[in-house]
């Protein structure tokens, strides 16, 4: 019988009970709330209880999303080995190596979407989003995955069906456990968002493949070059992303001459 089911069993009993004594009105009232308020509290400890249960269930899978997410840095270090970046080398999917980490790609965004779901619904402990082991968790798979989500979405040109990646096809996922990151860290909302790096100069690419004047552009180009420059002078982005063959150095060596001679990045690029 559901907690719901036994509550108003056992109110109906006590009405029962009550009126067979011939209580008053006032003394049956007092009984009936004294009680309502009793079983409220069971109801609630119980809900706490499952809640934490829950979590159990979730830290029993933390060893598994390391074990995932190790499998990935050492595919893009292989990547980066072989001399072309993690990003570049997924979107191709020319070898087994990129098939694997697809399906671990794939295992991980469903364990994450089931931790989410159960957010949603409340069936976590309030505290789980602020728990430290789980923040850095959600960071470094963001950190680790997020690019891969993103080359799997212009790879399929997703983009051109549902628009940039940022705006309109990054999951929820992303979304929440950069949030958890941004709240411990007491940042503004939307500041880490070096995750979503490859996205951004993927829509660049989009503006040049349009033919979109670099006047039209000049301002995000800008945008991109400063957080490119305080993320790799803080070890947000890896060495791949200067590859002389990835993606962001070819739209990067397609811009003006007169743009590249006083980028910012300009010394970054020369090391590529």
């Amino acid at each position: 019988m559901h907690n719901g089911s036994v509550c108003s069993y056992d109110l109906a009993k006590l009405e029962s009970f009550c009126l067979s004594l011939s209580f008053n009105k006032s003394q049956f009232i007092y009984a009936f709330q004294n009680v309502e308020a009793r079983l409220r509290l069971r109801a609630a400890g119980e809900l706490e209880k499952q809640k934490q249960k829950n979590q159990e269930n979730f830290d029993a899978k933390y060893c598994k999303i390391q074990e995932a997410l190790r499998c990935l840095n050492d595919y893009r270090v292989t990547c980066e080995i072989r001399g072309l970046g993690y990003y570049d080398t997924f979107k191709l999917q020319q070898d087994p190596e990129d098939f694997n980490a697809n399906v671990k790609r794939l295992e991980l965004a469903g364990l994450w979407d089931e931790i989410l779901e159960m957010l949603r619904r409340y069936d976590l402990p309030d505290s789980f989003e602020s728990r430290a082991e789980w923040v850095r968790l959600g960071t470094t798979y963001r950190q680790i995955v997020e690019p891969l989500d993103i080359a799997n979405y212009y790879r399929h040109s997703k983009n051109e069906d549902t628009g940039p990646y940022i705006a309109n096809g990054r999951p929820k996922r992303y979304r929440c456990v950069q949030r958890w990151y941004e709240q411990s860290r007491r940042m503004a909302t939307g500041s880490s968002s070096e995750s979503c790096f490859w996205a951004m100069v993927e829509d660049l690419c989009t503006d040049a493949n349009n033919n979109r004047p670099y006047e039209d552009v000049r301002d995000k180009v800008l945008e991109l070059e400063r957080k490119v420059l305080r993320w790799m002078t803080n070890d947000k982005l890896g060495k791949d992303v200067l590859f002389h063959n990835s993606t962001f150095a070819i739209w990067w060596k397609a811009l003006p001459e007169h743009h590249k001679s006083e980028s910012c990045i300009a010394s970054l690029m020369s090391k590529g």
